[in-house]
Order: C-alpha cells, then structure tokens, then sequence
C-alpha cells in the first residue's frame, strides 16, 4: 500500500508530451524558411529555387511522419497505463529529451544527406527515443497496479502474451535504425531506403505478427491481419489526437510571426533611408498583408479541424493517418507564408504567380485531407460519430465547411495559369473568407430554426445528448463505442 502513495494519474505526462511532440513535429520546418528564402533570393527565380531544395522539403516530410508516428506508439503505450510512478515519469522524460534532439539531428541530415555521420546521428537519436519507449512499455508490465484494469483482469498468460506483441512493435523502428547505421557506411541510397522503411513500421509489425500467428498453426488469424478491414474496424479515443492537432496549429500560427520580429523591425539605418518610421512599415506592407492572411487561414484550419471533432468520438487507422497528412501539410504554411511575402508581389521571372501557387496549393492540401476525414467517420459513423451528428442537415453543413478551402485554393491555383495573380489577392481572399464561414454558419442556424419549428419533436437538444457520451476527458464511456477494444494490443494504430 506504501507504494500506492507515488503513483499519479496518467494524463499530466501525457499532455506534456503531446506539447512536446506538436512542437518538435512544426519547429522542424523553420531552419528550412529562413534558408530557402536566402537560396531562392540569390537565384532571383522562385521555381528554380524550389526546384534546388525540394530533397530539403522531401525529409522534412518524412521527419514530421517518424515524429508524429512516434507520438502515436507513445499514446498507444500509454493507452494500457493508468497510473505512473517516479520511474515512468523519468523514463517519459527520456522519450521528450531524445525527441527534442530530432530538429538538430534532422537539419543535419537535411544539409549533410551523403554524409554517414549525420545518418547515424539521425539514426540513433530515434532508435534510443524507442528504447526509452520500450522500458516504459516493459517497467508498466512488470507492475500491474499501473495498468488499466482491463488488462490485469485478462490473466497472466494473456498478459504475457500482450507484452511480447507489444515489444514485437515498439522494436520494429529501432532494430530498422541500428541496421542502417552501419550500412549508411557502405551505401548511403540504402540508408535512405532504410528510413523510408521506418515509416512504413505498421504494416511491417503486421507482416511479423501474421507470420508469427501462422507459424503457430493460427493460419485463419494471421491471414485476417491483412484484410483491409482492419484500417476502419479498430478504434481509439481521440482525446490525444485533439491535444497533439491543437499543439501542431498552435506553433504554426506562432512561427509565422517570428520572421517579422527578426526581419521587419526597422533599424536606424533603414529609417535614415526611408525619412519616416511609417514609410519604413510600408515598404514591407505585402509582408504584412502576408501574416494576416496565413494566420486567418492557419486559424480557420483549426476552427474546421475543431468542428469536425466536436462531432468525432472515435478515430481509426485511415482518419488517423489523413489527420497526420493534414497537419504535415499545415507545417509547410511558415514557409509559404515568408515565400508569399516576399516574391508574391514581384513581376520579374512570373515570382507572383509560382507563390501565390506554392500558397493556394499548400492551403488545398492543408485542407482536402478535412474531406477524407469526414467521409470516413460519416462512412463508419455508427462507431465514430457522436448520435447528434448523424442527422443528415449536420453532415450536409460540415461537408460544405470543408468544401470552401479546397475549392477556393484550386480555383486560384487554375486562374494563376492564365492571369498573374499577385499575393495581395490570395491575401485578401483568405481574410475575406472569414464572412463565408460566418454566412454560412448564420445559413445554418436559419434552416435549423425552420427544421426545429416544422417537426419540433425530431430536434433534441445537442447539448444533452452530448453529455451522454462525454462522460470522461479520455473520450468515450467505457463500453460506448460499438466495436471499440479495449485490448492493449488488438487496438493497435495501424496508421503510418
């Protein structure tokens, strides 16, 4: 019982390491936007500049795909835990430290790609981050009082068995890592493919589980490991989904305004040219009219994001990894934002039209992915949606809130094909589209008066039937979620 007296709840470690992990997945892109606005400045030709420094973006891609996956093993262990003592709080800080390390060990590689040191420095800060995930995972199993209940009420040969699966998958990504330190050495391509190979983690702890099951006569079990089935019939909560995607909007609007703190504070020198400390602000207007529009954008991603997950009590494989796509996405806005400021309003070599491109294109991408998001918890809504969203004038709504970013992106993305579009117009659009949102918002209020007052019986009041199912801050009632295990390593992510 003494013991009793260190545990704590869970969640607390949790929330940091979500903060932690939203962080380190944005920050990576800044470095990036300071060097690519340098390097395409002196080439004075924006297509060309991208053109040089897209493996740059390429492994930033991939980077925000091994962090954010890494965050989702670290929720996933942490779904079996309860309670954690002073051990798992410090092996928890373990994880935090190596993962912070990620940004410096990523631009190393991004500048340095052929040298083998910075692959084995990239290596090795991930693989350690994994066995620090590993001694949680193992320490939590050895003391069951830090489990949640329905794991210990499973029996110790079922436990047992729980515990090598799971060592099985928190293994994968290092043991890939540790091999390509030293083959790094001996070709550098196959230390790329090799890490490419890591984000692929999920599907190969499908492939060794399967074969696992099959070399133990369970063939019909290890065969069905591989329906497609398996991506949209398992769930989770998604209450650390929320933590890590409001951590992720969050630091992309804050980087945006950096760039302005260190390049648009006029200095001495600068108002001796331009006679006025006004006249020294208007020279960089675009830049300005730039943040305006990126941050009312990057904002009105999180209203949208906010909105469909209001109605989202359940998450699968599929949504997690189109949610994942979606915020890897959002994280190239800081760059595009300091490309947008400074050559959307420049005629020579056709600058304006390739960013406000680059802009329109980044925003699409930034946002379709809402779309996929939707249509798979509407096409699983029974297990994924809160009973007050199934109504069919809800869902219509939502669909035509996503529906407005990609359409306005493309729309501008075609018309630069034709016309200049200078950044002014994407600028103002973007802010301008806070009233479409408003609009429609007021629209539906208006239809949902006229709905409530023609059958008024049909139109329960939300808020009551939302109570219902948000009985705790994890996310679902135990048991309220059709199809929902509770088994630690049957609701494994099988995203990327």
């Amino acid at each position: 019982m003494a013991r009793e007296h260190h545990l704590a709840p869970a969640e607390r470690p949790q929330a940091y390491a979500d903060a932690i992990f939203s962080i380190v997945a944005t920050i990576m892109i800044l470095p990036l936007s300071g060097e690519a606005v340098k390097e395409i400045a002196d080439e004075e030709n924006l297509l060309t500049g991208l053109g040089e420094m897209w493996f740059k973006l390429v492994i930033y891609a991939i980077s925000f795909f091994l962090v954010s996956s890494s965050w989702d093993l670290h929720a996933w262990i942490f779904r079996m835990i309860e309670k954690v003592n002073e051990t798992i709080v410090l092996l928890n800080l373990g994880v935090l430290m190596m993962t912070t390390f990620v940004p410096y060990a990523f631009l190393m590689f991004a500048e340095h790609p052929r040298e083998p040191l910075s692959v084995v420095l990239f290596c090795s800060c991930v693989a350690i981050q994994g066995f620090f995930m590993l001694a949680i995972l193992l320490h939590a199993y050895s003391r069951p009082n830090l489990l949640k209940k329905e794991f210990v009420q499973q029996g110790k040969e079922e436990m047992k068995l729980q515990r090598t699966r799971a060592t099985i998958k928190v293994l994968i990504r290092p043991i890939i890592y540790l091999i390509t330190i030293p083959v790094s050495y001996g070709s550098i391509e196959v230390a790329w493919a090799l890490l490419v190979l890591a984000v692929l983690k999920p599907i190969i702890f499908l492939i060794v589980d399967a074969i696992i099951k099959c070399a133990k006569g369970k063939v019909e079990e290890g065969t069905s490991l591989f329906k497609l089935s398996r991506l949209y019939s398992e769930t989770s909560d998604v209450f650390r989904t929320n933590g890590f995607s409001d951590g992720v909007y969050a630091i992309v609007a804050t980087l945006i305004i950096l760039d302005i703190c260190v390049n648009n504070v006029p200095a001495e020198g600068i108002l001796d040219v331009h006679g006025t400390l006004a006249e020294a602000l208007a020279h960089d207007a675009s830049v300005f009219l730039s943040y305006a529009g990126t941050f009312v954008t990057i904002c009105l991603l999180w209203y949208l994001h906010h909105s469909m997950f209001y109605h989202i009590r359940a998450q699968n494989s599929l949504l997690l990894t189109f949610n994942k796509l979606a915020l890897m996405f959002a994280g190239f806005l800081p760059i595009v934002f300091k490309l947008t400021g400074e050559f959307g309003h420049l005629v020579r070599n056709n600058n304006t039209s390739v960013a406000v491109q680059l802009n329109s294109g980044t925003v699409f991408l930034a946002s379709v992915w809402f779309l996929a998001i939707w249509i798979t918890a509407m096409c699983k809504k029974s297990e994924l949606l809160h009973p007050s969203a199934h109504g069919t004038h809800d869902c219509v709504f939502m669909f035509l809130n996503l529906l407005i970013y990609p359409i306005v992106s493309l729309v501008i993305f075609c018309v630069c094909f034709a016309v200049p579009v200078p950044s002014a117009v994407i600028n103002g659009v973007q802010i301008a589209l806070i009233a479409v949102f408003i609009l429609l918002k007021l629209v539906r209020n208006w239809t949902q008066r006229c709905v409530s007052e023609h059958d008024p019986e049909e139109s329960p009041e939300t808020d009551v039937e939302l109570s219902d199912y948000k009985g705790q801050p994890g996310g679902p009632k135990e048991g309220g979620l059709e199809g929902h295990d509770n088994a630690a390593v049957e609701s494994e992510s099988t995203s990327l």
